[in-house]
């Protein structure tokens, strides 16, 4: 009778005792630098916003309530939901759509080219998961910002 050997390899979540502290500040680094990007949405359309006459913060927020992200959700009816939607999706387009695609690229850079993608994923999923990566990282972000 043959005998048969299944061998299980388990791959257990990485773990704080994984990483660097290079490594966790590398992370941190790419996160502050999406960040600065990202943070720049908000302000960039406010002040579009402020600019255009028929539209406010509120009602803008409102309409991204509905919408998500996607103008196609918002009415279409009358001149004022046209203009409306017109302008929520150009303000996805040049603002929203292009700063985020500006943090991907940068997030992306530096991983390969820091980190390595590898590395910088199994961080990132143990940001996520692991509450002592995450503190750290959070801690590290922190003390970035108030220099």
């Amino acid at each position: 009778m043959a005998t048969v050997m299944f061998v299980f390899v388990g791959v257990n979540a990485a773990s704080a005792q994984d990483f660097t502290d290079e490594d966790i500040r590398d992370y941190a680094v790419i996160l502050m630098a999406q960040k600065s990007i990202t943070d720049k949405i908000t302000p960039a359309v406010e002040e579009y916003i402020a600019k255009q006459e028929g539209i406010d913060n509120n009602k803008f927020a409102e309409l991204d309530a509905i919408a998500n992200g996607d103008a196609s959700k918002l009415p279409n009816g009358t001149p004022e939901e046209q203009f409306q939607r017109t302008f929520y999706k150009t303000m996805q387009d040049r603002v929203v759509a292009k700063k985020k695609k500006a943090a991907q690229t940068v997030v992306s850079q530096l991983a390969t080219h820091g980190l390595g993608a590898k590395k910088y994923n199994a961080i990132k999923k143990a940001y996520k998961s692991d509450s002592s990566i995450k503190a750290k990282v959070d801690g590290l972000m922190s003390s970035m910002s108030a220099e």
